[in-house]
């Protein structure tokens, strides 16, 4: 708390986490944001990487964070034999249980991955991404842990000491090349214009090598549609084609 009420940002960083670039280069600094971190199951923050800015919102909201975990601990103390998941009171959840109130960015999920995106599924790697930090999570105990970083060559000592790391520490590429399957699937109606632009936009788009599939249904009129509303209609298919004999004009 004093760190910010000195006026720098504050980091929080896990311990199983591992720095392969300086973090800050991915950083927003717009001071309309209070809390920004690594991305956990789409929409939720996780404590593994968390900066909190040194502005008023993220002060108050800092402060709040240190008293829900001085709530938990006490709760913990007091409900020794309970069944409750301790993972329910953690800093982590403190934190996300208070997202809606402020201006969060979470952040690139393929640069700061955690330990399943990186390790199991691999995520940056079929994208070509070497990632800043990387969560050494979604693995329990510590010794699972380091051997998992021994055999990606991301440890660079076992001992109390670090030795220097001269190249820095090695990064394995992904070594399938299997590509990602990928499905669009586009509804449609009488919008011909609008179905235009969006299948541009599709065709304009960088796939990074994956297969996508694209898949165009078209809504049929109902029998109260009005003759307007059948003529688009007609564009539309016409435009899409229609059985061996009216080829599609999408190229």
């Amino acid at each position: 708390m004093r760190i910010l009420q000195t006026g720098y940002h504050f980091l929080s960083a896990d311990m199983d986490s591992i720095w392969l670039s300086d973090p800050f280069k991915f950083i927003s600094h717009y001071k309309s944001i209070t809390i920004q971190g690594q991305t956990h199951k789409t929409t939720k923050l996780s404590g593994g990487f968390v900066l909190v800015h040194a502005t008023s919102e993220g002060r108050k909201f800092w402060r709040e964070i240190i008293l829900c975990q001085q709530q938990n601990l006490a709760r913990i103390r007091t409900e020794k034999n309970s069944k409750r998941v301790i993972s329910d009171l953690t800093e982590q959840e403190c934190i996300n249980n208070r997202l809606h109130t402020i201006k969060v960015k979470l952040l690139d999920p393929y640069l700061f991955p955690d330990g399943r995106s990186f390790f199991e599924q691999q995520l940056p790697q079929r994208r070509g991404i070497v990632p800043a930090v990387i969560h050494g999570n979604w693995i329990i105990g510590l010794d699972a842990k380091v051997k998992r970083f021994q055999a990606w060559d991301l440890l660079a000592s076992t001992n109390n000491s670090c030795k220097l790391v001269e190249n820095g520490i090695p990064y394995h590429e992904h070594s399938q090349k299997t590509s990602i399957q990928l499905r669009i699937r586009v509804l449609t109606y009488n919008r011909l214009q609008s179905l235009e632009r969006l299948l541009q936009s599709l065709q304009t788009t960088d796939y990074l090598g994956d297969s996508v599939a694209l898949d165009i249904s078209i809504d049929r009129p109902s029998p109260q549609a009005t003759k307007e509303e059948k003529k688009a209609w007609e564009k539309v298919v016409a435009y899409l084609g229609h059985g061996n004999r009216n080829a599609s004009k999408f190229r």
